[in-house]
C-alpha cells in the first residue's frame, strides 16, 4: 500500500536526482530563488519533492507534539545534535535530503539487484545451469533449511556468491558518484604530486571504478562470475595470491557505498536479496518470455528497470 502517495512521489524525483548526481553544477541553478520558485511551482518532479519535504516536516511536528514519540530518539537525530569535533551541522534541508535518500534506497535497493541478477543469468545459460545444479545439490544433501534457506547457508554456496558479487560489480544498485568532503587540512595523493585542499568535494563513479582491469582482472566489462573463484580466470592466481586478489576487488567495490557512510542497510539488504534469489531458483524454473526482449535499464541514482518479463514454472 502506498501510504499518502509517498512511494509514487519518490519514483517521481529519481530522474532529477540522477541528473543532479552526475551534473553537480545544476544544483546552484536549482537553488537560485528565481529558478527554485518556478521549478517547485510548475514541474511535476519538484511537486513530488515538495510532497516528500512536507511529509518530513509533519513527521517532525508530530514527534514534537506527541509525548511518547518525543521520548524516543529519531534515526537521524545524530546528524544534527551530536556534540564534539564530529558534529555534522546538518541543516534541516540537509536532513530532508538524507531521509529521502534512505527511503529511496530502501524502496528500490532489492529490486535494483534482483532484476539484473536474473537478467545476467538468463543471458548466460551455462551459468544459470551451474547455479541451479549447485542449489539442487545442496538441497539433496540437506544443506538448505526448510521452508526458507538461512542467510548463513547462502554464504556457503560458492558459485551463487560469485554470481552475487559479479552482479554487484557490473550493476551496482547505487549508481551515483557518492561525493565526500576532504577533511582539513587536506592531503596529497599517493604519488605526492597533487594536493587536495580541505573542504574540496571529491567523488568516484562506481560504474567506472568497477571496470578497472588493473583491479578486477580480464574482461572487466563482461559479467564473469569465475573472477571470484579460484582457478577459473586466466590470471593463474592461487592460494594466498588469489585470496589477496579477491580482497583487493572487495576493497575497491563501491556497491554499498564507501567508508564511514557505507549503506546503513547493507546487511539487511544482503539477507533479503540472497535468501530471495536462492529461494526463487530453488522453487522455480525461470525462463525469459517468448519474445525474449530484454528489460529497459537506466543507471539513475539507483538502477531502474522496466518491462522485465520472465516465466516462472514450479519445479516438480
Amino acid at each position: 500500500m502506498d501510504v499518502k502517495g509517498l512511494l509514487a512521489a519518490l519514483q517521481g524525483v529519481y530522474s532529477m536526482s540522477a541528473s543532479a548526481a552526475v551534473m553537480p553544477w545544476l544544483m546552484p541553478l536549482l537553488r537560485h530563488p528565481t529558478w527554485r520558485n518556478w521549478f517547485w511551482r510548475y514541474t511535476k518532479t519538484f511537486k513530488n519533492m515538495e510532497k516528500l519535504f512536507t511529509h518530513f516536516d509533519s513527521m517532525l511536528q508530530q514527534g514534537e507534539a506527541d509525548p511518547e514519540i518525543k521520548q524516543s530518539t529519531p534515526f537521524f537525530e545524530g546528524l544534527y545534535t551530536a556534540d564534539g569535533p564530529e558534529k555534522s551541522n546538518f541543516s534541516r534541508e540537509d536532513l530532508k535530503a538524507e531521509v529521502i535518500t534512505f527511503t529511496a534506497a530502501t524502496l528500490d535497493g532489492v529490486a535494483a539487484f534482483v532484476s539484473p541478477f536474473f537478467d545476467n543469468l538468463l543471458q548466460h545459460p551455462d551459468a544459470l545451469s551451474r547455479l541451479v545444479d549447485e542449489i539442487r545439490s545442496a538441497e539433496r544433501h540437506g544443506q538448505l533449511s526448510s521452508p526458507v534457506v538461512s542467510y548463513d547457508e547462502t554464504l556457503k554456496l560458492d558459485y551463487f556468491m560469485a554470481c552475487v558479487k559479479e552482479t554487484l560489480r557490473c550493476d551496482a544498485p547505487a549508481q551515483t558518484i557518492l561525493p565526500r568532503l576532504v577533511s582539513q587540512p587536506g592531503y596529497f595523493f599517493y604519488d605526492g604530486s597533487t594536493f587536495v585542499p580541505g573542504g574540496a568535494e571529491m567523488g568516484a563513479s562506481p560504474y567506472i571504478v568497477h571496470r578497472d582491469e588493473s583491479i578486477f582482472g580480464p574482461k572487466p566489462s563482461e559479467w564473469v562470475p569465475g573472477r571470484w573463484l579460484e582457478g577459473q580466470m586466466p590470471h593463474e592466481k592461487t592460494g594466498a595470491a588469489f585470496d589477496a586478489y579477491v580482497r583487493r576487488m572487495e576493497k575497491y567495490g563501491m556497491w554499498w557505498g564507501y567508508g564511514d557512510r557505507e549503506c546503513a542497510g547493507k546487511f539487511y539488504a544482503q539477507m533479503q536479496t540472497q535468501k530471495l534469489c536462492v529461494e526463487l531458483l530453488r522453487r522455480f524454473d525461470i525462463k525469459p518470455t517468448l519474445n525474449r526482449k530484454r528489460f529497459t535499464h537506466k543507471r539513475w541514482a539507483v538502477g531502474m528497470f522496466w518491462d522485465q518479463h520472465l516465466q516462472f514454472s514450479k519445479q516438480a
